[in-house]
């Protein structure tokens, strides 16, 4: 790896702009940039729940191919104990030991997978965001998305919403029995407008299957000839139960209460 590229990792992206390259550890493209942002989001974590009661949980809700059905976790009721009880951090007991399955299998063969991390905002306040350019959900993506190995995020239905209509899409208003406006269904994620509604808001991020593999890859090196590569090391065969910790939506979250 101190000659060669690595596929799909930073190392090429980052040479060609910088002529630089961090080959032990990989450098700002490793996860360990991170720590100043598990350090601040545990903070801001505390902030939230002691200014406006809002909670803030995420959890693996995919590995590779086994997914967790639409509705086996309860936003509502699901707790920090339930996905912390498992080294996957999935609330679904049945389907973690899938997951841990599929991860032990990779591993043994020098490979690894992706998978999706759901993360829910509970109690949020009514009002946090701004149309157009500083939409919550716009400023939540750029936050989440500058975590490494991060490759899709969506809100809500997100692309699923695609395959309904209006009239199934829509989230119905209604008043409940304590004279709040409320919705009856989800589908927005908790954000219409750029705004929050007060509702859960909730969102999914798709972490890539990790790019060091033990696999032979072919490649190059800086001089451009074309080699084999066989990565050594300890290499996670799966980075989506870290992305629990990593959450960069918390302290942005914080912005906006202090904004509201």
């Amino acid at each position: 790896m101190s000659i060669a590229y690595r596929p799909s990792h930073a190392d090429a992206t980052y040479d060609m702009k910088y002529g630089v390259r961090a080959v032990q550890g990989g450098g700002r493209s490793s996860a360990r940039e991170t720590i100043g942002r598990v350090a601040s989001g545990a903070i801001a974590k505390k902030i939230l729940k002691h200014f406006s009661g809002t909670e803030v949980l995420a959890y693996v809700s995919q590995v590779h191919q086994v997914v967790l059905p639409d509705g086996s976790v309860y936003h509502d009721t699901v707790t920090l104990d339930q996905i912390e009880s498992n080294i996957v951090r999935c609330p679904h007991p049945e389907y973690a030991e899938k997951m841990i399955a599929a991860i032990d299998a990779v591993r043994t063969r020098g490979d690894s997978i992706g998978g999706v991390v759901t993360c829910i905002v509970r109690n949020a306040p009514r009002g946090l965001g701004s149309p157009v350019f500083d939409k919550l959900e716009a400023e939540l993506a750029k936050a989440v998305m500058s975590l490494p190995a991060t490759k899709g995020f969506e809100f809500g239905s997100g692309f699923a919403g695609t395959f309904l209509t209006g009239s199934e899409h829509n989230d119905e208003f209604f008043t409940d029995e304590h004279g709040t406006i409320r919705t009856r269904t989800n589908h927005s994620g908790g954000i219409q407008g750029g705004i929050s509604n007060g509702e859960i808001i909730n969102m999914r991020v798709a972490f890539k299957p990790t790019a060091t593999i033990s696999k032979k890859q072919h490649t190059v090196t800086r001089e451009k000839k074309e080699i084999e590569l066989l990565a050594r090391g300890r290499h996670d065969p799966c980075v989506v139960p870290r992305g629990i910790s990593l959450d960069n939506g918390f302290p942005l979250l914080c912005c906006h209460l202090c904004k509201f």
